[in-house]
């Protein structure tokens, strides 16, 4: 189950890249095909190592899907906002976690709060992803 701002969708499949797995970070990717749209949720980041068996909380460093969203009628993109000096997302305040469960297989579940930036110009806004998916996992 993903839910972006008050729509609900379900995963058509999803996969969990987990790499660099003997540095202090560890990178993953998270790839979720969705029934409808938007049709791809994509995001990249870092997580503590051991990540698993987790819970372990992701950092999200990118959003490269969906790259525009439609919010009110307007369309905008979605990023984790402002950064740090160390290039961390600072203004994100939610991410959602990864544990283990049968062998090759993760659940990415949690809330993962984002930037939204119309288009059009003005103001971001707070932009919230639910997230509840069973992924297989690739090392």
């Amino acid at each position: 189950m993903l839910r972006f701002a008050d729509r609900t969708h379900a995963e058509a499949s999803a996969s969990f890249e987990l790499f660099h797995l003997f540095a202090t970070e560890a990178s993953w990717t998270l790839e979720v095909a969705i029934d409808g749209a938007p049709e791809r949720l994509a995001l990249e980041g870092r997580v503590r190592t051991p990540a698993l068996p987790g819970p372990s909380e992701l950092v999200v460093w990118y959003v490269d899907a969906p790259s525009v969203v439609t919010l009110d009628g307007e369309h905008g993109t979605l990023s984790v906002g402002e950064r740090a000096l160390d290039g961390r997302p600072q203004t994100v305040r939610a991410y959602p976690t990864v544990t283990s469960l049968a062998p090759g297989r993760v659940r990415v579940a949690g809330s993962l709060e984002l930037s939204w930036q119309p288009l059009g110009g003005g103001p971001a806004q707070p932009y919230t992803i639910e997230l509840d998916v069973e992924a297989a996992l690739i090392t």
